[in-house]
């Protein structure tokens, strides 16, 4: 039934020629680029501390969550499962790993959830809209051909129940603030706990005309980076929340500007270290290193090079 379903919307991509394809593009790309990365943290610098925190710790703890069903269940993709799916091309790029959960999906539901979550109460079009948005990254998924339906519906309920726990941990943080301690405890074990998981479990090795039809290690790749950055994310918010907790009250040009500034080593980090590392380590270790150095460097070292320029401007 989930392939059928896709050869429907295969069919009507193609009756349609390449007028709702890019806007597809589009809709999948915003959940998971790079500019959504880098908003996210120049809001965590420069707009709004808190929230940002929050949108953050939603999508890093998630991602992993989702990695760790991935690389257990080891779905493959709908056009390897069926050779008459055959997704938009351009969209194969982002569809790496295997398929069950969509990364995607998740993505889309920790970030416009966190914002429906945060400022929807008040706001209620704002909430509905972050709805439209996630059900429809969740579509855009399903008509690019690179997912199924259970896979879109899987990365929305696991999304949904991770951002309903984080909510009771914040909850708890502010009645217990050292309890903070033990989340972050909690989050770095898990990290190398799956690492662990992803290295030691086995992998579906299936084979057509001799060669390997899927291959594990490439497929271990976002594991790795999932695991990274929440391995770095927890000691650097940790680190931010008990000793740095800069300010984001009384926002001046300088602390924008530093904001700014900052999001080109973040980038440097992303695009360039994995591989200037994968001649040490192989390429899954470069993976997760350059991913916790740059959760570390969002959480605490940008904001201690935002705490010292607030400690000179009041001096």
């Amino acid at each position: 039934m989930d392939i059928e379903y896709l050869l429907l919307l295969q069919r009507l991509r193609e009756a349609a020629g390449a007028v709702l394809t890019p806007l597809m593009e589009l809709v999948s790309e915003l959940a998971a680029s790079s500019v959504t990365i880098g908003a996210a943290a120049f809001i965590f610098w420069a707009v709004d501390r808190h929230f940002g925190g929050f949108l953050m710790l939603n999508y890093v703890g998630s991602s992993l969550l989702t990695q760790i069903v991935k690389l257990t269940a080891c779905v493959y993709r709908p056009w390897v499962r069926d050779s008459r799916v055959h997704p938009v091309i351009t969209a194969l790029d982002t569809a790496t790993g295997y398929s069950f959960p969509s990364g995607h999906t998740q993505s889309a539901t920790a970030i416009y959830g966190s914002v429906g979550l945060w400022y929807g109460r008040k706001r209620r079009w704002l909430a509905v809209l972050m709805v439209v948005m996630i059900l429809l990254t969740a579509f855009s998924r399903n008509y690019l051909g690179v997912h199924t339906p259970q896979d879109v519906l899987a990365g929305m309920a696991l999304t949904g129940g991770y951002l309903w726990l984080n909510g009771k941990v914040a909850a708890r943080l502010e009645r217990q603030p050292g309890f903070d301690k033990t989340v972050a405890a909690v989050g770095t074990a898990a990290a190398l706990a799956a690492v662990v998981w992803f290295s030691c479990k086995s992998y579906p090795l299936d084979y057509v005309d001799g060669a390997l039809l899927v291959d594990p290690e490439a497929m271990m790749e976002d594991g790795f980076m999932a695991a990274g950055m929440v391995f770095g994310f927890y000691p650097g918010w940790l680190i931010e929340r008990r000793w740095l907790r800069f300010s984001t009250a009384q926002r001046s040009a300088g602390q924008y500007l530093l904001a700014a500034a900052a999001l080109v080593p973040m980038l440097l980090i992303y695009k360039l270290l994995p591989g200037l590392l994968a001649g040490l380590t192989g390429p899954l270790w470069a993976e997760f290193l350059s991913c916790a150095l740059l959760a570390f460097y969002v959480m605490a070292l940008v904001p201690a090079l935002i705490c010292r320029l607030q400690k000179r401007q009041k001096a």
